[in-house]
């Protein structure tokens, strides 16, 4: 593994392009799991507050937030980040809703209690260290916390984690891939989670964890208490045929029965009474 300098050095001057291949991915199977996690988060985000957005990428919580008249600040370790950002938020006529500044999740460039409620969007699992980053989310946080991270008890998760190329579409790799990746998640249920790596390097820290992992690490780092935990979405991988079904299950998310069984799952930590 990268020590903590490498990652940081590969993240400031890496572009993700999560817009373009995620949020408007032409995959539906993509393009829907990613805007549902999207718009789980911005639904628990409660009105009138100051919002902040930590590890924004290219600016979709900012953006999806100015759509609905809110204000917002994201920051950013990479540069090319920052600056498509800024550029897809004057486009879209929301440059006066959003500020993006480059700068480290594992130090945040704000005074304690800066922002009413903080936002997270998988970049904990990147970090060289996870508990640093999470609490720098309830230092800066005033009444709550938002993170998501890629959880691996789904199985699009595991045909992702047995190295298929992609959930979203079935081909000859996917028969050997998917139930490796389903062997992996087994295989490390005793431990953190399972280590995927990122853009093309398996020295790159991105484990998807185990729900109850994610819960015990989050809680144990801040301090705070977890008030609500669910799926980011119950998507089935290469069928999109099951869609209307998929949209079904959604619906019930945050249920216990099936919170823990998403492609990712999502906390909302508040401070302790």
């Amino acid at each position: 593994m990268k020590d903590s300098q490498e990652v940081k050095d590969f993240y400031a001057g890496h572009s993700d392009e999560i817009l373009k291949k995620r949020f408007e991915s032409p995959e539906p199977l993509r393009r829907y799991a990613h805007r549902t996690e999207y718009e789980s988060i911005i639904r628990l985000i409660p009105k009138g507050m100051s919002v902040f957005d930590a590890g924004c990428g290219e600016g979709v919580i900012s953006i999806l937030l100015a759509e609905r008249g809110i204000t917002s600040t994201g920051v950013d370790l990479s540069e090319p980040n920052v600056r498509a950002a800024r550029k897809e938020s004057e486009q879209r006529g929301y440059g006066h809703f959003t500020t993006f500044a480059q700068g480290d999740a594992e130090h945040l460039p704000f005074d304690d209690k800066s922002f009413d409620v903080v936002v997270s969007t998988h970049v904990l699992e990147h970090l060289p260290d996870l508990d640093q980053g999470a609490r720098e989310l309830t230092r800066v946080a005033r009444k709550r916390v938002v993170v998501a991270m890629p959880t691996c008890l789904n199985f699009a998760a595991a045909a992702i984690l047995g190295n298929d190329n992609g959930f979203w579409k079935l081909g000859k790799k996917s028969f050997v891939a998917f139930p490796w990746g389903i062997l992996r998640v087994i295989g490390n249920v005793f431990g953190e989670g399972v280590q995927e790596g990122y853009a093309g390097s398996k020295d790159l820290p991105h484990i998807w964890r185990y729900p109850w992992v994610m819960r015990r690490r989050l809680e144990r780092a801040t301090g705070w208490k977890i008030v609500r935990f669910e799926a980011s979405s119950l998507v089935f991988p290469y069928m999109k045929a099951l869609l209307p079904l998929i949209r079904f299950l959604d619906r019930y998310k945050h249920l216990p029965l099936i919170r823990s069984f998403g492609y990712g799952s999502i906390a909302v930590l508040e401070p302790p009474a």
